[in-house]
């Protein structure tokens, strides 16, 4: 199961009780979103493992539990920790949910990440830990806040405009922003390519391209998310055939193509997990991959395939 393990994104609107144990550090996205805006202040928002991820534990000891952090970044900050620990029981499904949906939506694949953004979330730098203990983390937080000046007073401009003006003010923001950081604003580049529409300002141009790739991976996520939840439950218990059985109906009658590819690339693994019929989930990958050859589930497909042949050949 592993191998189809797909993390379910939910997302916003849910009532999640604070950790207490966490005095400073809001659990609520959504509630700290709301106490941003209310008090003027800029999120630090925390993706962290507290039970396996040795670096998000240093930098609790040595930075967060230090009254000298506290004291720096409530001034300028709501804090807000997401934590993915191994041992989720204590965590309500509520609370799983909201912090699998945002790690999705911020492409969050290293612990810990440390995400700077707005009180509108649009995210304008990152922190990593800083060895020295607080006083050099608090140095490279004040020089961020610093540094995104440029970003925050162009989406403000922005939000007194209309149409290609208002485009032309969010380029300028994500112009200041850090290379690194331009992906993560997903929403703003949206909005830019809405706004230039016919392409005559010439900023569709510049967003268009990773606009649609990051439609695409959201389009697979959600496709994924789907079929995990179909098929989840008869995978914890082993059942092999109706998770087939209901993984073809939906390759009989496929939605669109990237759920009939995922719908393919599922099967072929849950072959793999139950039956281990090389041949038939080697037929359900390739099958899957001439779908669409150059997507995403075909660059993993092709990354799959030498190892399942492989394991034929070994029998």
């Amino acid at each position: 199961m592993n191998r189809i393990a797909i993390a379910v994104s939910l997302l916003a609107g849910l009532a999640i009780a604070q950790d207490k144990k966490q005095d400073i550090w809001m659990t609520d996205f959504a509630a700290a979103t709301a106490k941003a805006k209310a008090e003027k202040k800029d999120l630090l928002v925390d993706f962290t493992g507290s039970d396996w991820c040795g670096w998000c534990t240093k930098l609790d000891a040595e930075v967060f539990s230090h009254e000298e952090f506290q004291v720096a970044a409530q001034k300028n900050f709501v804090l807000v920790k997401l934590d993915f620990p191994e041992n989720r029981t204590a965590m309500s499904k509520e609370l799983i949910a909201q912090n699998e949906g945002l790690r999705t939506r911020f492409g969050i694949t290293k612990f810990p990440t440390l995400l700077m953004m707005d009180s509108d979330t649009n995210v304008f730098d990152l922190l990593s830990y800083q060895k020295g203990g607080p006083g050099p983390f608090n140095e490279a937080m004040a020089a961020k806040l610093k540094e995104a000046q440029g970003f925050k007073a162009a989406l403000k401009m922005a939000s007194q405009k209309q149409g290609i003006e208002r485009a032309r003010a969010i380029d300028d923001g994500l112009t200041a922003l850090p290379e690194t950081i331009k992906h993560l604003n997903f929403d703003l580049m949206k909005q830019i390519v809405t706004l230039d529409a016919d392409g005559k300002a010439g900023l569709k141009q510049k967003y268009a391209e990773m606009v649609a790739k990051i439609e695409e991976s959201l389009a697979l996520q959600a496709a994924a998310e789907e079929l995990q939840a179909l098929i989840g439950p008869h995978m914890e218990k082993r059942e092999g055939e109706p998770a087939l059985a209901k993984l073809e109906a939906i390759i009989q009658k496929p939605r669109n193509t990237i759920q009939h590819q995922m719908a393919l690339y599922f099967k072929g693994m849950v072959i793999m997990d139950t039956t281990q019929d090389v041949k038939a989930a080697v037929a359900a990958l390739e099958a899957g991959k001439a779908l669409a050859p150059k997507s995403p589930i075909a660059q993993q497909i092709d990354q799959i395939l030498p190892q399942i042949k492989a394991a034929g050949d070994g029998k």
